[in-house]
C-alpha cells in the first residue's frame, strides 16, 4: 500500500534553524523539499569535507592484506583522514617528481652522466653546448664553422645522440635531420636518484595504506559523520529565511502527522499541515505486509518506485516474479543450493534485514516446487541415475490420477511409464478444442506445445489483471477512459486467441472477431477524454500500433518457455555426453568437475535471464496494461546517517 503523505510547512526562528532541523532529523518524520537552492560557504565546506573523506576510503583496502602490520588503534576518524590526505599528496608529488625523472633519463640516457653545473662552467669560459638526436639515415649530420667541434655519445632506436661544442659569440650552426635537446635542470645521477627516491616513496605510502585497512571502519564512521553535517548545512541553506523568521517544507505520512504537530507545540514552531497538490513532487512510501515484504528487496535491487500517484503493484508483482523465476531457473537442485545459502548466509548475519533474505528463500522455494513438478534436478533421468526416480513427485501412488495428469501435461515430454502414459493419453483426448498435436503419439514424446500454451495462458491472465485493475483505478477516478480499459481487457483474451492459433494452431472461438470489433470501437470511443480531443487526438491513429504492441506482448510471455528449457538442455545434453565417463573412478572424477563448470554456467545464465526477462516482463508488459511509469522516488526522511 502507498501511504498518504500531508505536505507540512514549518516556522522557526531564524536563529534556531539548526535546534529545528536537529530535532527533526531525530524524529525520522519528514522528507524535506528545498525552497530554494542550497548554496554558500558553508555548504561548499560540509561538501568538502565529505568528498576529502571519501578519497580517503578510496586508497585504502577493504580489508588487511596477510603479512601486514595492522595501524594503530585510537587514532580519530579526523586524524586519520588528514594524514591519509598528506600521504595521497606525498605520492602524487612522487608519482610527478618519478614520471619527469623518468622522462630526462629516457631522452638523455645516451649522454652519460651529464651534469648541467659542468656546461654552466663551460659557457662561463665562451663555449657553448648544444645537444641533438640525429637521424642520419635521412640527411647527414653538418656542423658550420671552424670553432665548432661534434662529440658522438651513442644511438638506438631513436637516432644518434650529439654534442656540439662551440667557441665564440654564438653556437654553431647545424644542418641535418635533427631535434634539439633541452640542457637537463639535474645531472642524469641525481636524476636517478630521484628516481629511487620517488619509488621509496610510493612504496611506503602504499604499505601505510595497507596497514590503515584494520581501521576502515573509523574511516566509514568519519564519513557519516561529515554526510551528517552536509545534510544538515544543506537542509539550513535550503530554508527560506527573512525578518528573524526562517521556513521549511516537506511531506510526512499521513499517519504520523500528530507526532509532528506534537513535536510543533513543544518546540514553539508555526506548522501548516495541508493535502499535496497535482504539481507537487510527491515521494512515495511504501507499506509491506508480511505477503509482499520480500519485494522491498526486489526493488532496491532493480532501483524502482511506483509514484505517489499511481497503484502498488507489490504482491501482484512477488507473485507472478517467483512463478518467472522459478521458470527460468527450473532446477530443484538449484533451488535447494540457493535456499542452503541463504540459510547459512542468515545464520552469519542475524542482524540484517530480514526481507532479501525472505525474498531468497521464496525464490528458492518456488525454483523447488516447479523443478519437483517438471522431475528437473541437474538434468538427470532415471536412465543415467536411477535414484532421480524418487525425485519425480508424479512417480509416487497417493499422487491422485487427475493430478498427477496435470503434471504430466506441462512437462516438455510424455510419461516413459507405458501403463502411465496411456491414461495420461486419454486424458489429453478429453481436451477435444485443441489441434491432435497435443495428444502425445508414444511415452516419452516430446510436448513442447504445452508448455507454449501455458506461457500464453499466464500471459493472458498477467495481462488482464493489469487491464481489469487500471479499469478499478479509472472508474474510481471517474474517468470515461475506464471504458478504453475495458477494451484492453477485451483485446488481451483476442489476442491470446490469435497467438494461439498462429503459434499452435488451435482454432478460434467465433466469438473473437466480434470481440475485437467492440475493442477496437471502445478504444476509439474511449481512449481520448473528450475534454482532451483536440490536444491528443494523435492518439487515435496511434492506436494501431498500440493494438500491434498488445499482440507482441503475449508472444513475449513465451520467453519462459524459451529461456526455461535452454538450461534444461545444456544440462541433459552435458550428462548425455559424459555419461559414458561414469564406469571408473577417474572418469567420474573428471565428469565431476565438468559438471559443476557446466551448472555454474548454467546458474550464472539463469540469473541473468531472471534479471532480463522475469523483470521485463513485470515492469514492462504488465505494467504497460496497468499505465504503471514507475517514476516515483522513494521516500527518504530527513535522518541521521551514523546511529
Amino acid at each position: 500500500m502507498i501511504t498518504p503523505m500531508k505536505k507540512v510547512t514549518i516556522l522557526t526562528l531564524a536563529s534556531h534553524k539548526e535546534e529545528t532541523l536537529k530535532a527533526l532529523r531525530e524524529m525520522e518524520i519528514i522528507h524535506l523539499t528545498p525552497l530554494q537552492n542550497a548554496v554558500g560557504a558553508s555548504v561548499n565546506g560540509a561538501k568538502g569535507a565529505v568528498a576529502r573523506v571519501q578519497k580517503a576510503m578510496e586508497v585504502v583496502p577493504d580489508k588487511l592484506r596477510k603479512g601486514v602490520t595492522p595501524a594503530a588503534k585510537g587514532a580519530s576518524g579526523v586524524t586519520l583522514v588528514e594524514e591519509i590526505q598528506t600521504l595521497i599528496s606525498d605520492k602524487k608529488n612522487a608519482e610527478i617528481q618519478l614520471e619527469q625523472a623518468k622522462e630526462e633519463l629516457e631522452k638523455l640516457h645516451a649522454f652519460g652522466n651529464l651534469d648541467p653545473r659542468t656546461v654552466k662552467e663551460l659557457v662561463a669560459k665562451g663555449i657553448f653546448v648544444r645537444l641533438y638526436l640525429v637521424d642520419l639515415s635521412k640527411d647527414p649530420f653538418e656542423v658550420e664553422g671552424d670553432n665548432a667541434y661534434k662529440h658522438v655519445f651513442g644511438k638506438d632506436e631513436n637516432g644518434t645522440y650529439i654534442a656540439v661544442f662551440t667557441k665564440g659569440d654564438a653556437p654553431a650552426s647545424v644542418k641535418g635531420a635533427f631535434t634539439e635537446l633541452a640542457m637537463p635542470l639535474k645531472s642524469l645521477e641525481e636524476y636517478r636518484m630521484i628516481e629511487e627516491e620517488s619509488n621509496t616513496t610510493i612504496s611506503a605510502v602504499d604499505e601505510r595504506f595497507a596497514q590503515l585497512a584494520s581501521v576502515k571502519d573509523d574511516l566509514e564512521d568519519r564519513l557519516l559523520e561529515v554526510t551528517d553535517r552536509y545534510n544538515l548545512v544543506e537542509a539550513s541553506a535550503s530554508m527560506l529565511q527573512n525578518k528573524g523568521l526562517a521556513a521549511l517544507q516537506g511531506f510526512c505520512p499521513e499517519p504520523r502527522v500528530a507526532e509532528i504537530s506534537a513535536a510543533a507545540k513543544a518546540n514553539g514552531w508555526g506548522i501548516r499541515v495541508e493535502d499535496p497538490t497535482d504539481e507537487d513532487n510527491i515521494p512515495t512510501l511504501l507499506g509491506y505486509n508480511k505477503l509482499s515484504r520480500p519485494m522491498q528487496c526486489l526493488y532496491d535491487i532493480i532501483g524502482i518506485s511506483p509514484g505517489y500517484n499511481e497503484v502498488d503493484v507489490s504482491s501482484v508483482f512477488l507473485c507472478f516474479f517467483s512463478l518467472f523465476f522459478a521458470m527460468i531457473v527450473g532446477d530443484m537442485a538449484y533451488g535447494l543450493l540457493f535456499l542452503g545459502l541463504a540459510v547459512f548466509a542468515r545464520s552469519k548475519m542475524p542482524k540484517a534485514s530480514s526481507a532479501g533474505f525472505h525474498f531468497v528463500y521464496l525464490m528458492s522455494w518456488a525454483t523447488i516446487i516447479w523443478g519437483a513438478i517438471n522431475a528437473n534436478f541437474l538434468g538427470l533421468t532415471p536412465e543415467l541415475a536411477g535414484w532421480s526416480y524418487y525425485l519425480d513427485i508424479a512417480n509416487y501412488n497417493f499422487i491422485p490420477e487427475g493430478v498427477r495428469n496435470v503434471l504430466y501435461w506441462i512437462r516438455s515430454s510424455a510419461p516413459t511409464d507405458p501403463t502411465r502414459f496411456e491414461a495420461y493419453r486419454q486424458f489429453c483426448e478429453t481436451f477435444t478444442f485443441l489441434p491432435a498435436s497435443f495428444v502425445p503419439k508414444a511415452a516419452g514424446a516430446s510436448q513442447m506445445q504445452h508448455i507454449q500454451l501455458f506461457c500464453f495462458c499466464i500471459a493472458v491472465v498477467h495481462l488482464s489483471i493489469a487491464h481489469a485493475w487500471n479499469v478499478v483505478v479509472r472508474f474510481k477516478r471517474k474517468s470515461s477512459t475506464f471504458m478504453a480499459q475495458v477494451g484492453w481487457l477485451m483485446g488481451a483474451w483476442v489476442m491470446f486467441f490469435l497467438a494461439c492459433n498462429m503459434v499452435l494452431g488451435i482454432d478460434m472461438p467465433k466469438f473473437v472477431i466480434p470481440m475485437f470489433i467492440v475493442e477496437v470501437v471502445l478504444l476509439v470511443l474511449f481512449t481520448v477524454p473528450p475534454s482532451r480531443l483536440k490536444q491528443d487526438f494523435i492518439s487515435i491513429p496511434m492506436l494501431v500500433l498500440d493494438i500491434v504492441n498488445s499482440f507482441t506482448d503475449v508472444i513475449s510471455y513465451i520467453r519462459l518457455f524459451a529461456v526455461g528449457m535452454s538450461g534444461a538442455a545444456i544440462a541433459e545434453a552435458f550428462n548425455g555426453m559424459l555419461s559414458p565417463l561414469f564406469g571408473s573412478a577417474v572418469g567420474v572424477a573428471g565428469a565431476a568437475l565438468v559438471l559443476l563448470g557446466v551448472h555454474g554456467l548454467n546458474i550464472a545464465l539463469a540469473v541473468m535471464g531472471v534479471a532480463v526477462h522475469a523483470v521485463r516482463l513485470n515492469t514492462l508488459e504488465f505494467s504497460n496494461g496497468l499505465g504503471l511509469e514507475w517514476s516515483g522516488f522513494a521516500f527518504s526522511p530527513f535522518a541521521k546517517q551514523k546511529n
